[in-house]
């Protein structure tokens, strides 16, 4: 049997949860040594994984920001919600019949329904 081709991949971890998969497929010519095509294929994957870090430095950035932005999410529509019941809760009880359940903030929240216009009263 003669091989023709060699693939190679690696999966290196960069933080929370999160890889990059590198990997070549390559033609032999003859006369090539097989593991010492696998070895340098090796090397040509850690030196672009690991090129200095940037690669590495930006993905672990890229994930960072997501998560702490998803956090911010959560919080704003947690605080939402406690403003709203709060503002149901005045104009139920009859103690402020006019409070507004909290504008929306479409910049912050995309998706949300706009109510920019609504008149906070205290």
């Amino acid at each position: 049997m003669k091989t023709t081709h060699v693939e190679f991949s690696a999966l290196f971890n960069l933080g929370d949860y999160s890889n990059e998969k590198i990997g070549f497929r390559v033609q032999l010519e003859e006369g090539d040594d097989i593991a010492q095509v696998v070895e340098h294929l090796r090397d040509k994957a850690v030196s672009l994984s690991a090129g200095e870090g940037q690669a590495r430095e930006f993905y672990n950035r890229l994930y960072s920001n997501q998560r702490e932005l998803r956090e911010l999410e959560r919080k704003i529509a947690e605080a939402t919600d406690q403003w709203n019941q709060v503002a149901q809760f005045l104009r139920t009880q009859g103690i402020n019949p006019q409070a507004p359940n909290l504008p929306s903030l479409p910049a912050l929240t995309p998706g949300q329904p706009d109510e920019a216009d609504a008149e906070l009263v205290f």
